[in-house]
């Protein structure tokens, strides 16, 4: 099967199962869901027949695709008996279509998976790119989130339109926590433990975890996996990957589990149930330390503005996420140091990182609680109002909790937090935006610049040139993609510019805080806000990387341009 039938299988599922969830579109043409269905089992059938007879040894191939026969059988199995059951019980056979429905879509992930993975040139060219081996997989997740989201009983209502499915796996993997639907009321505990996995699977990257899983069972790592993850983890030294996979993994969860533990008690004594407040604590651990965004309930944590424990706890979880693995471990060392009497000597990365955040988490509290004392927060005891000041300053750095209704906020607070969610968190975190590393190289170029001297200095340390050359492509790409879908935006959308610029610079940062407009978008406001969610989670440099083509060394030496500058 070739690349296109395998996306035309792939189009008639996601086409059948958004259709069954249209009652309008069954009473009104009845015929079209069986047509998608005939063409799925003969598309399906046929194929298998094709490759059955063209082999020379039957035995052969029956022996090494005796899983996709067996799953194929099954399959026609359910087939005929949902037909004939439709055929003589009617609405009698809802249970038997309901399984039918699940099991075509898991075949037809595992159908896609599978024949992409049997792509050897395909292949080959992307392990010679890992970026686009991480976008696929971002990819692949996504689309898969959108499958099982559409299920029945994944919604309350057991039904759910598909861009709105689409639209949440987009937020979940890319841990935004933007959301046209309110995830508490929508989604049953099943769904919502499918979008808690989304987020966690998009924190941390799909090879990542699957290189976790394979070290676990204690299998090799394979040569081109390891390029991949030494892309992701901007690791050179390709022997130490293992270990690197096993700390951030491990360091994952051990966070996670620490902040599910502290807030136990917090959900418990808030009327609910033991094993109610033990999955409320694990989901919101892994959404704060994702920097997701992800709340169940439906005022996001309004309802928790004075809760003081929680608010740290939360607040503890979006910092350290919102640091990257390598902050964390390499201040974690420096304070060991400390505590022996030796120097912290930590590294220049970590340090631009420290500054830079608490800056920026300083600047927020300060301006945020001088601009909103007397408008929102006027009425509010002093403590719960620089309470509230300091969690919405740690949560524009893209983790999009909120404990204040964001409509109600003023424009100058507005435009303030455009600026900061626009900066976002560290590189190599969980956290969004153009990142505090890529601010802190411009700023040290500036006042290179600015005192006419050749090298960059930070830290009395030299920064290369194309690092500069790499934080003015990721300023200059945000800008670009931000401006494009606000004209867009503007054209399709009834809101007013400061809401859509916030929603735009949020969906890029992967922040998911709103206004409120993003459960009113149109069809093609959603698409322009997934995209913006995709192009922030991926980055700019991964984007671009993947998006190039390979060109031919040349010797040539071109002549200078003149060009005017400034």
């Amino acid at each position: 099967m070739n690349k296109v039938g395998i996306f035309f299988l792939l189009f008639l599922g996601i086409a059948g199962l958004y259709l069954e969830q249209q009652p309008q579109t069954v009473a009104s043409v009845p015929w079209v869901i069986p047509l998608i269905d005939y063409l799925l089992i003969t598309f399906l059938i046929a194929e298998a027949l094709i490759n059955f007879l063209k082999t020379p040894y039957k035995k052969g191939y029956l022996r090494n695709n005796l899983s996709s026969v067996i799953f194929l059988a099954v399959y026609s199995l359910f087939f005929i008996i949902n037909k004939l059951d439709n055929l003589f019980f009617g609405d009698a056979a809802a249970g038997v279509n309901f399984f039918f429905i699940i099991l075509r879509n898991i075949l037809l992930i595992l159908k896609v998976y599978g024949r992409i993975r049997k792509f050897s040139g395909y292949l080959n060219s992307i392990a010679s790119k890992p970026a686009q081996t991480v976008v696929l997989s971002f990819f692949i997740v996504i689309v898969t989130g959108t499958l099982v989201l559409l299920l029945p009983f994944m919604n309350q209502s057991g039904q759910i339109r598909i861009i709105d499915a689409f639209f949440t796996a987009t937020s979940a993997v890319c841990v935004t926590g933007l959301a046209v639907v309110d995830t508490a009321a929508q989604y049953t505990i099943g769904g919502k433990l499918v979008i808690m996995m989304l987020i966690q699977i998009g924190g941390l990257g799909i090879m990542l975890l699957t290189s976790f899983t394979m070290l676990i069972l204690r299998k090799a790592v394979s040569l081109k996996d390891r390029t991949v993850l030494s892309f992701m983890l901007e690791e050179t030294d390709m022997i130490s990957i293992r270990k690197s996979v096993k700390r951030i993994v491990l360091l994952t969860f051990l966070i996670e589990f620490s902040g599910a533990a502290l807030m136990f008690p917090v959900f418990l004594s808030s009327n609910l149930s033991p094993l109610y407040a033990l999955f409320y604590s694990v989901f919101h651990a892994v959404s704060a330390f994702c920097n997701a965004g992800f709340a169940l309930y439906s005022n996001s944590l309004e309802s928790f503005q004075g809760n003081v424990p929680l608010n740290l706890i939360i607040s503890a979880l979006i910092i350290l996420g919102g640091i990257s693995f390598i902050v964390i471990t390499d201040t974690a060392a420096g304070i060991k140091r400390i505590l022996k009497g030796e120097k912290a000597s930590l590294s220049i990365n970590t340090r631009v990182v420290l500054k830079v955040t608490g800056g920026l988490l300083l600047f927020g509290l300060l301006f945020f609680y001088k601009i909103e004392h007397r408008t929102l927060l006027a009425g509010m005891p002093l403590g719960r109002q620089y309470l509230a000041a300091f969690f919405q300053s740690v949560t524009l750095r893209t983790a999009g909790f909120n404990t204040v209704n964001f409509g109600a906020l003023q424009s100058s607070t507005l435009l303030l937090m455009i600026g900061i969610m626009f900066i976002g968190g560290a590189s190599g975190s969980t956290a969004g935006g153009i990142k505090v590393n890529t601010l802190g190289a411009v700023w040290a170029y500036i006042q290179s610049f600015r005192r006419e001297r050749e090298e960059i200095l930070l830290y009395r340390h030299q920064v290369p040139r194309d690092k500069i050359l790499q934080a003015f492509i990721v300023i200059a790409f945000a800008v670009v993609s931000i401006f494009t879908v606000s004209f867009i935006l503007m054209l399709t959308e009834d809101a007013g510019p400061m809401e859509i610029m916030f929603e735009s610079v949020s969906a890029f940062a992967t922040v998911g805080l709103s206004t409120g407009l993003t459960p009113s978008l149109s069809i093609v406001g959603k698409l322009c806000i997934i995209c913006l969610m995709f192009f922030g989670r991926i980055g700019p440099l991964t984007l671009l990387t993947a998006s190039s083509g390979r060109e031919k060394a040349s010797r040539i030496s071109y002549p200078e341009a003149s060009i005017l500058i400034g």
